[in-house]
């Protein structure tokens, strides 16, 4: 008896496959892509892309209940100017 190649192991033929699997197989692995790429468009981190992201420097000062001002964190601050004694000069 004359054994064909691969007859040790098995016969070597494998039925197709269903076409109702593969046509899961497709959808299972799109539904995948589509998602992905769906979470990484809208958890991006800088969405507003087409606006300037640089925050504005103008100081905003408040006046405290004591009179006094304060400014914001992170704010321009300027020195208020000081007025120097008159010299005299003979």
């Amino acid at each position: 008896m004359s054994q064909r190649k691969g007859s040790r192991r098995g016969t070597g033929w494998k039925p197709p496959r269903d076409r109702r699997e593969l046509v899961i197989a497709v959808l299972a692995s799109l539904a995948v892509i589509i998602v992905t790429a769906s979470l990484v468009w809208f958890l991006r981190p800088n969405r507003d892309s087409g606006t300037s992201s640089v925050p504005s420097t103008v100081a905003a000062s408040t006046t405290a209940p004591g009179g006094a001002t304060t400014t914001l964190p992170g704010e321009a601050t300027t020195a208020p100017p000081t007025s120097a004694p008159a010299s005299s000069t003979p």
